[in-house]
């Protein structure tokens, strides 16, 4: 199982109560894929911290409907991904 399939499964669990329309869930996944894939190669200070940050806030802009409580755990565990070097 590839790194960023076992992230996504685990935004997938951290998604399913979030009543997120189909499209919007998927969304949430691809911005997540797209930063933790991105940021650690970008040269940026500080790649996680900067991960999470944003994530944290390219989702709330997509897709502002999704809690914040559950917005903060996806970028949590975006944040950990690229401190475990999954991007």
């Amino acid at each position: 199982m590839s790194a960023l399939h076992t992230l996504d499964v685990r935004l997938y669990e951290a998604l399913a109560g979030a009543g997120l329309r189909a499209e919007e869930r998927d969304r949430v996944i691809d911005l997540c894929d797209f930063v933790v894939a991105m940021v650690p190669g970008s040269g940026l200070p500080h790649p996680a911290r900067t991960t999470r940050s944003a994530v944290h806030l390219l989702v709330g802009t997509s897709v502002p409907a999704l809690d914040l409580a559950v917005r903060g755990a996806i970028a949590r565990l975006c944040e950990v991904a690229v401190v475990r070097g999954l991007g």
